[in-house]
């Protein structure tokens, strides 16, 4: 649920009928409009915001019943036309100030959707303004924000004044930190003479922080700047106004200049780290710049305590996988690894781990060696590594060796240097943690034999490799059961949840105002056990083929990624979409299954007639 904190002024707040019209329809009891009323006496805000604070209600539910006070109609800008007339009739400027979305033009009247009521004598600046009689309507402040981005681009205002100073050519970026006074600023500032290159590159950060995004791209191409987020792991496009790529130059020093960084030199890769501090909760963001053919490209990956840091029981662990994680992670001495592509979660999963075994068994001494060090885990010594200057994951692991640890976490094995020091820690007795980049947990023998790894060795120090993936969870506010299951798909999650096809179920997500429309909010990890008992020890030893050890593993009971997503497709957690989406096999096969294949279209798959 959004809890947007912008107070807005109201032509008549309605407080009592607000309160009477939430109660008579359920959506409050009379114990949680006692406790409105309090909180609205303690911190002098608005009825409906006291509502939106405490969490009682959503804002579609408030805004309907304060649209009733008000005696104007409600609307979900999402099922709107807006008429690209309308918009060309206001600025951005106007539209940004007075917190409206225009809707439609008709004889000289503006349906116009407002974050609030609009005062009277609102209605009588925008009549002077625009020279039109206006229409006004209600919709959420949420929708109302995200359409204003949509259709002016985000920090509109600003680039459009930036645009105009005849110096922006010229403009020098100045100096600063971005601290909490510079972050209050921005949900404040909407005059033109603060308008800065400093203010939109935060706006463009905080925004991203807001939408809970994990990922910032910022890409120059010929004649545009293209801004996208990374939001539940799908990257999602966000409008920016005309004239983006005049200021793409002076957006690329400053975030050089944030990550202290060399702001003159353009042809090599640059790599740095910014760290910010959002209403009290400190964000780290890894900056990575690269040259390309229009400009330098930026990727902010966005690190946050409540992203990174999470108990072992919220990480969506089955009891089995928990039971089994919790066996490995209390093993005197070997290797375990945590596989998978970059953003699915490995370092939480091994922070999880980590907090666990320090919480049940302080007596064990840990030490990590990670770029960066992403979360200050207290109680463990933490080693940021430094290639510049010689300090890199095998060097570090030689020294950490010295001080006698139980368990050492060393952030990723990516070459033989650091492989070869890893395992003979774990021959030497201590457990050591790391992640890999391998498509699945059976491929981690082999991406340690190609590193130069002698197979015997694999054997004789690799407790378990571990694959996971992150998929999307179903909107618990727009869920809805699927009406049709494609029968292949109904078989396979039948079979792996040993139940009857006729009693399979699954859920979609609609969309809805708390979901942005998507059906879907926030992610839950699937998983994959690879666990080596002697015979597959034998096996990895004899550097038997990866197919063979996978199918001796499932033999064993190793439940593959896509068993586990169908675990969470019955359990109501996420989608077949998802699952198909995560799980699909890189092999084609000449026999097309057209349902599945709709499926992971999200659309209708008709077959091509035959000739």
């Amino acid at each position: 649920m959004s809890n947007d904190k912008t107070v807005f002024a109201f032509s008549g707040d309605g407080g009592g009928d607000l309160l009477g019209i939430l109660v008579s329809q359920g959506s409050l009891t009379e114990e949680q409009a006692e406790q409105v009323r309090r909180r609205m006496r303690r911190s002098q805000s608005p009825t409906h915001q006291a509502i939106l604070d405490l969490g009682f209600a959503s804002q579609e539910v408030v805004y309907r019943a304060l649209s009733q006070c008000n005696g104007l109609p409600f609307v979900i800008l999402a099922k709107e036309t807006i008429q690209e007339e309308a918009t060309g009739k206001v600025s951005a400027k106007v539209a940004l100030h007075y917190q409206f979305v225009p809707l439609e033009l008709q004889r000289g009247t503006l349906k116009a959707a407002f974050a609030a009521p609009p005062t009277i004598r609102d209605r009588e600046n925008l009549r002077l303004l625009l020279g039109l009689r206006l229409d006004p309507v209600l919709a959420t402040p949420l929708e109302v924000s995200n359409t204003l981005k949509r259709i002016y681009g985000l920090g509109a205002e600003k680039v459009i004044q930036l645009r105009q100073d005849k110096k922006a050519q010229k403009l020098q970026v100045a100096e600063g930190t971005f601290d909490d006074k510079a972050i209050e600023a921005l949900d404040t500032a909407h005059d033109a003479d603060e308008a800065s290159i400093i203010q939109l590159v935060n706006e463009i950060i905080l925004e991203a922080v807001k939408v809970q995004s994990t990922d910032i791209h910022i890409e120059p191409f010929r004649d545009v700047v293209r801004l996208r987020y990374r939001i539940d792991g799908m990257l999602r496009d966000v409008p920016t106004p005309p004239g983006m790529v005049e200021l793409h130059e002076a957006i690329v020093s400053r975030c050089k200049i944030m990550a202290r960084l060399n702001i003159a030199e353009k042809r090599l890769p640059h790599d740095g780290r910014i760290r910010i501090n959002v209403g009290g909760e400190f964000c780290d963001l890894r900056v990575s710049i690269m040259p390309t053919r229009f400009g330098e490209t930026i990727c902010l990956r966005i690190l946050t305590r409540s992203s990174i840091f999470l108990n072992m029981a919220e990480l969506g662990l089955g009891k089995r996988q928990y039971a089994i994680l919790t066996q490995l992670v209390h093993l005197p001495h070997g290797i375990i690894l945590v596989t998978g592509p970059t953003g699915s979660g490995k370092t939480t999963t091994l922070y999880a781990a980590l907090a666990q075994v320090r919480d049940s068994n302080p007596d064990r001494k840990i030490i990590t060696v990670e770029n960066p060090v992403e979360y200050e885990l207290e109680g463990t010594s933490q080693i940021q590594m430094h290639a510049e200057i010689g300090l890199t994951f095998a060097s570090a692991l030689r020294s950490i060796l010295r001080h006698d640890p139980d368990i050492v976490l060393v952030g990723e094995i990516r070459d033989n240097e650091t492989a070869e020091i890893a395992i003979q820690s774990a021959l030497t007795g201590h457990l050591v943690l790391s992640t890999l980049h391998t498509n699945d947990s059976v491929g981690a023998v082999n991406r340690l034999v190609n590193m130069g790894i002698e197979p015997y060795l694999v054997a004789a120090s690799l407790c378990a490799a571990l694959a996971q993936r992150l998929v999307r969870r179903i909107c618990k506010h727009c869920k809805a059961e699927d009406e049709y299951i494609p029968r292949r798909i109904r078989a396979e999650i039948a079979d792996n949840n040993g139940i009857p096809s006729e009693d399979v179920k699954a859920w979609h997500g609609q969309g809805c105002l708390e979901c942005n429309h998507t059906g879907y909010r926030g992610r839950v990890a699937i998983y994959e056990f690879f666990l080596l008992d002697e015979e597959i020890r034998d096996m990895v030893g004899a550097h038997v083929p990866s197919s063979e050890l996978r199918k001796a593993a499932i033999e064993r009971g190793m439940r593959t990624l896509r068993m586990d997503g169908w675990e969470k497709v019955a359990a109501g957690l996420t989608s077949i979409e998802e699952v198909t989406r995560i799980t699909s096999t890189f092999q084609v096969s000449y026999d097309v299954d057209l349902e599945e294949l709709e499926v992971l279209q999200g659309g209708a798959a008709k077959p091509a007639e035959q000739a």
